[in-house]
């Protein structure tokens, strides 16, 4: 029984179950009427309801004022929605919406994923709403009218566009609908039926149907149409049920379109015979199995499978090329082997590891890598030996040809990031990328765009405008070209080390232009259905505009290009035009525009008829008709005030020699026919016939030239002449599609003779995101239906000689460090806790500074629990920087902080983790903070330029504040105190706070999360270490500490108190190193009142510890009678035990 006190409302199926709908709630069950779940509204009276389309969720509604959306899989009431008016009716909607029908006869349409108002409202009948169905964008309605005071069925099917609400022609019904449906394969046909037995089939587009009439003698109850839409039912009053059908006599008749699932019954249970067991009963009575050789589940793992074992090894595919000839006229189906698949005789080609294989000890190699912490502990396991050879990154076969590939190559497969319990930095980056390029990573917002940006780094002339953007003394928030810049720097430092382009995609979300064009792309782990081809292409055209307008900010314009009249990016990238329009109907009408263009657009020649000439279709025909675009559209004319043909056509205005140093050329490959010419390419005009058609579409390199109204691109490199500007291929962005339903972008870029690994093997490589690979220079001109061109970037052959680089400045201002800058309203002075750096301070290379950063949280994590306990990272927690401390680690001012800015925000924060950052609401707004608060791009030109100038941080987990940070500093500038105290042979890492305790006798991070107090720790640990490695008393420490550690579980104890200045700790501190003062130096400090800087457990490194506490120049004194030595060469070391 589905519902104890109520009948059945309504019931939704799918594959996993059932829901039925009952007055009072909503049940779940399996397809074999097993319940699953239950929610019950016991005060509501439930009416309708639907499922949401595109997720699982159901809706339901009834008398009360809201909607209830449940999740069909846990079972739970997900949330209420608010509406005016109790619901009568429910339909899927388009999209994630659903259709309401209320009962004062409006009907609505309705996000379900947000509690806001209506999207859509009409109310299509005025006396009375009896139904609503809907398909897709298809709504359609019927009600009552009044007629001579009576209300009647109205005869008329109403029919709306649901996208806008919008009429369409009804459907005339004079007896009055009563049903209605809509066929389930066929969206415009409809049936309808009134209460006497008159149905009507009519199509929606032509307004045209048949009339056919029921024989029954009493009236119809219901209708429905089976899932084929070859069967309609109809029940009446007797309790009858008619059934009609379209198929001819002899046709199978299918009720159901879909396959149907064996129902989960219950297994019987076999009764096991009946053995008389008693005491006199042998066990040898009792049968087991005998055998006299190993099982085959015996199979040692460390045994050595052959590439002929089938064990990890699946089937070949069959190829592309052999299936289309498959010929299934003839049984058996065959086909003939084409031979080039035949290969050598007596020769058995080696197969790919099976995906059963991945990460066998001594077997087949993986695809994906294992966690960092998976490979540590099997090399421990192993004696320190890593029995699983990595995979190499390098191209074993450089000649591979695309379009003859009937599998797809595994670089240009999508690669994700993979969470483990210890977040991003567990993942191993280096198993994907082995070259000295950086790739991107992907688990941030927008991260399609990483292709493009790969792009314009290696375009030496547009990296060196975006790297010299962010010299500037006045950035701006917000700034696409200076975010590039920074990005720019770290691609070029990180030399093969994994980035991530955070700041420029929060920048980028900022821009109501770019939701507007519908380029932002939120979900982090990449929506697999998005179009990114065409995002791409509105992307590169936004960016450059966007880059034009920003590089005005250079005061005067530098000229780096002979058109120095623009702006730097439009130096590079723009073509001077004149756009000519002119009416056609002889009125003299003409106006001319100017214009500068950034990006080409692709115009393919339109589908000629079979009595003309072909239009030509080679590159250079296409890229001359796409820069001069002379195209014929209809418009009013202004003076005769007509609708008349109107001609355009655009003439190039810049010389020969004042072509942009760089193209860029989006593909617009929208349609079959358009991928068809780059698959298949053409001859070139007035070639003969008989000459070969070339091998690619796209060309290595052209010349191109002004022509009297025209353009001319010469792709023989035997037809070049001295006027002509040249250009080569540098970069091809392509779309991927690895199946229908998903798609990714990379990159094939061309690294500049200057900047090419000398291991390389060809200059060309791939960036997919974080995988990065050498690959022959034929990939970036083969194509196919799985690879479709997006964005192609030619660069000029000559672009050295092009380019003034001279003109653009490529170092910060170093005095930004003198400055102390501030954009809080109400800062406290008592608060200012830096002392910004004299010009005599500026750091020079090796200078040591400490550093910590506190963050606060804009996004939580989204994390996915298994049936089994284990949990799985789907969204990590988003980050922001909050504020940061930098101190001096040497000179007059040590521990000196010189940098303590908070930083200020724009964007909600969801979380201030006040417990671990020390940041509390107000104190990242200008208008109430009480701090020194500066803006995001503000603090972090002043750490870009610490790292330029080579300065040595110090600090506890520098590599994870670095990266949300979104700053690549490198290894041999980073000194990190968690890997100096980590034992060689323990993956364990010890807390800043346990180190401070134990060694500097400091209890730090009591309350909350200092970021001058933790600098000041790590660098006061960092010179503990010096002394230690130069005692050669450094292992003995490591030993005492993890001693000490596993005793207290690696915290420091509850009841620790803070040794300050002259005070003496009342709870002794459990560590090998305590002092014990002597009588007489202790009375000589109580008359004196404080204490004097005494002899220290290190003589060698007095200096270094007697600055333990920032506030005193004495070493901490904490009073002991028992010092603890876990080994006796320690207590014979220590001269004062």
């Amino acid at each position: 029984m589905a519902h104890r006190n109520s009948p059945v409302k309504e019931l939704c199926l799918d594959d996993r179950g059932i829901v039925t709908l009952g007055l009072n709630g909503v049940k779940g069950t399996k397809r074999s009427a097993i319940g699953k779940w239950m929610v019950e509204e016991p005060r509501s009276s439930l009416e309708a309801m639907s499922m949401s389309p595109g997720s699982s969720e159901v809706v339901a509604g009834g008398n009360q004022l809201d909607l209830l959306v449940l999740n069909t899989n846990s079972g739970s009431l997900v949330r209420k929605i608010e509406v005016p008016e109790p619901i009568r009716f429910l339909k899927p909607g388009p999209r994630s919406s659903v259709v309401c029908g209320d009962v004062s006869g409006n009907v609505q349409i309705r996000d379900t994923r947000v509690s806001k108002a209506a999207m859509q409202h009409i109310q299509p009948h005025k006396d009375g709403l009896l139904g609503i169905e809907s398909t897709g964008n298809i709504l359609l309605s019927w009600g009552c009218t009044t007629r001579f005071g009576r209300v009647v069925p109205e005869p008329l099917v109403k029919v709306y566009d649901a996208r806008m609400m919008r009429p369409l022609p009804p459907v005339s019904f004079p007896s009055g609908p009563s049903f209605v449906k809509i066929h389930p394969r066929v969206s415009t046909s409809v049936f309808i039926s009134d209460l006497q037995g008159q149905f009507h089939v009519t199509d929606l587009s032509t307004s045209t149907g048949t009339y056919h009439m029921l024989d029954i003698s009493s009236y119809v109850t219901s209708m429905a149409v089976s899932t084929t839409g070859n069967h309609l039912a109809f029940g009446d009053a007797d309790g009858s049920i008619h059934i009609w059908t379209d198929l001819e006599p002899g046709q199978p008749e299918n009720f159901n379109a879909f396959e149907g699932i064996q129902l989960d019954w219950p297994s019987e249970v076999q009764t096991p015979p009946r053995i008389d067991w008693n005491d006199r009963t042998p066990l040898n009575s009792i049968g087991l199995p005998y055998y006299d050789t190993p099982l085959l589940s015996s199979m040692p793992l460390h045994m050595p499978l052959p590439d002929s074992s089938p064990m990890f090894n699946p089937p070949t595919p069959i190829p592309i090329s052999v299936m289309k000839g498959l010929r299934t006229d003839i049984f058996p189906a065959h086909a003939q082997n084409p031979p080039e698949n035949k290969g050598k005789r007596n020769l058995t080609p080696s197969r790919k590891a099976g995906r059963s294989g991945r990460n066998r000890i001594g077997g087949r190699q993986s695809d994906e890598p294992k966690f960092i912490s998976e490979q540590i502990r099997d090399n421990l396991k192993n004696g320190g030996v890593n029995n699983r050879p990595r995979l190499e990154s390098r191209v074993e076969n450089l000649e591979l040809d695309i379009s003859d590939v009937a599998n797809m190559p595994k670089h240009y497969r999508k690669v994700e990031i993979k969470y483990s319990k210890f977040g991003i930095e567990d993942f191993d980056f280096g198993f994907y990328n082995k070259t000295p390029y950086s790739g991107l990573e992907t688990h941030i917002a927008n991260s399609y765009t990483n292709a493009l940006l790969q792009i314009l780094h290696h375009i030496k002339p547009i990296r060196a405008v975006a790297t010299s953007q962010t010299t500037l003394p006045d950035l701006k928030d917000n700034c696409l070209l200076t975010e590039s810049g920074f990005l720019f720097r770290m691609l070029e430092n990180g030399k093969g080390v994994n980035c991530q382009s955070a700041n420029f995609s929060r920048a980028l979300s900022s821009f109501p232009q770019a939701k507007a064009l519908g380029i932002l792309d939120a979900d982090i782990s990449g929506n697999h259905n998005a179009p990114y081809g065409n995002m791409i292409q509105s992307f590169n055209r936004f960016l450059l505009e966007q880059m034009s307008v920003e590089s005005w900010t250079f005061q005067p314009s530098p000229q780096i290009c002979n058109n120095g009249n623009m702006s730097p990016i439009s130096q590079l990238l723009g073509i001077e035009s004149l756009s000519v329009s002119m009416c056609t109907d002889g009125c003299g009408s003409r106006s001319v525009r100017k214009g500068v263009t950034h990006v080409i657009e692709f115009m393919y020649p339109r589908k000629t008829l079979s009595n003309e000439v072909p239009l030509p279709v080679d590159f250079g025909s296409i890229l001359c008709a796409s820069i001069i675009r002379d195209t014929l559209t209809k418009h009013v004319c202004p003076v005769t005030k007509q609708f008349v043909p109107l001609h355009s056509r655009r003439i190039v205005s810049t010389f020969d020699s004042q072509f942009p140093a760089v193209l860029s050329i989006n593909a617009g490959v929208h349609s079959k026919e358009n991928l068809d010419i780059w698959l298949n390419p053409a001859r070139r005009p007035g070639e003969s016939p008989y000459n070969p058609k070339p091998e690619y579409f796209l060309p290595f390199e052209f010349g191109i030239k002004r022509t009297s109204d025209n353009v001319q691109v010469v792709t023989d490199q035997d037809k070049y002449d001295g006027d002509m500007a040249i250009y080569s291929l540098k970069a091809v962005i392509a779309q991927i599609y690895p199946d229908h339903d998903s798609n990714h972008l990379v990159s094939i870029v061309k690294i500049s003779d200057d900047e090419l690994d000398d291991n390389s093997k060809s200059p060309w490589y791939i960036f997919n995101d974080f995988l990065v690979r050498n690959v022959s220079p034929v990939e970036a001109l083969s194509f196919s239906e799985w690879k479709i061109p997006s964005v192609i970037y030619y660069e000029r052959k000559n672009v050295d000689k092009c380019v003034n680089f001279t003109a653009l400045n490529q170092k910060i201002d170093p005095t930004i460090l003198c400055h102390d800058l501030s954009i809080s309203w109400n800062r406290d002075p008592k608060l200012i806790k830096h002392q910004v750096l004299s010009e005599e301070e500026l750091p020079k290379p090796g200078s040591l500074v400490a550093i910590d950063a506190e963050f606060v949280s804009m996004d939580r994590e989204e994390i996915e629990f298994r049936s089994d306990g284990s949990r799985s990272v789907i969204k990590p927690s988003k980050l922001s920087l909050a504020r940061v401390s930098v101190l001096r680690g040497e000179g007059d001012l040590d521990q000196k902080p010189f940098i303590d800015d908070y930083i200020h925000t724009s964007e909600p924060v969801v979380d201030y983790l006040t417990e671990f950052s020390g940041i509390i609401h107000g104190d990242l707004e200008p208008s109430t903070s009480r701090h020194t608060l500066v803006p995001l791009k503000a603090a972090y030109r002043k750490l870009r330029l610490l790292v330029d100038m080579g300065c040595i941080f110090i600090g506890h987990g520098l590599s994870q504040d670095f990266r949300i940070i979104n700053l690549f500093v490198p290894r041999n500038q980073i000194i990190d105190t968690v890997a100096l105290y980590q034992k060689k042979d323990s993956h364990r890492k010890l807390s800043l706070r346990f180190l401070s305790w134990f060694l500097l006798k400091q209890d730090i991070q009591l309350d909350t999360h200092d970021s001058i107090e933790d600098a000041r720790a790590a660098l006061l640990l960092y010179k503990m270490y010096k002394a230690f490695e130069k005692d050669g008393r450094l292992e003995d420490v490591l030993d005492d500490i993890y001693s000490e550690g596993r005793r207290l579980n690696w915290r420091p104890p509850a009841n620790a108190t803070t040794t300050t200045n002259n005070q003496i700790s009342t709870t002794p501190t459990p560590t090998p190193y305590e002092v014990k003062i002597p009588p007489q130096q202790q009375s000589q400090a109580a008359a004196t009142g404080s204490f004097a800087t005494i002899p220290t457990i290190f003589p060698s490194v007095s200096q270094v510890v007697s600055s333990g506490i920032p506030s005193q120049n004495s070493f901490p004194i904490v009073q002991s009678t028992a010092p603890i030595f876990n080994n006796e060469r320690q207590a014979h070391r220590d001269p004062w035990h």
